[in-house]
């Protein structure tokens, strides 16, 4: 491993951690774990026209997309989650901007 880590096997950022022995960033490792609870979820008909809805990962969540209309469909709590990252984000990037000096 390198001073600042190893790159990531699936996106190549640098990073520290590992799953199953392989350098895997935490953005890489969580995505894979939710494909994984997704193959466990069993398939939704979508509530517009009744298409079997496929799984999607989006945001880091997991989410129902129907193949035919392109409806998402989110579970519980997950529109809260998509806007707290937003906000996050949105939040660090004012803080990012103050810091650049005024010329």
């Amino acid at each position: 491993m390198s001073l600042f880590g190893e790159k990531c096997a699936r996106c190549g950022s640098k990073t520290r951690n590992k799953v199953d022995g392989a350098a895997t960033c935490e953005s890489c490792a969580e995505e894979m774990r939710l494909m994984v609870k997704a193959q466990g979820e069993s398939s939704r008909p979508c509530p517009v026209d009744g298409a079997v809805m496929k799984k999607e990962i989006a945001h880091m969540l997991v989410i129902d997309r129907c193949p035919d209309c392109q409806g998402v469909w989110l579970d519980g709590g997950e529109l809260e989650r998509i806007k707290g990252g937003v906000e996050a984000n949105a939040l660090m990037a004012m803080a990012n901007g103050f810091t650049v000096p005024f010329g």
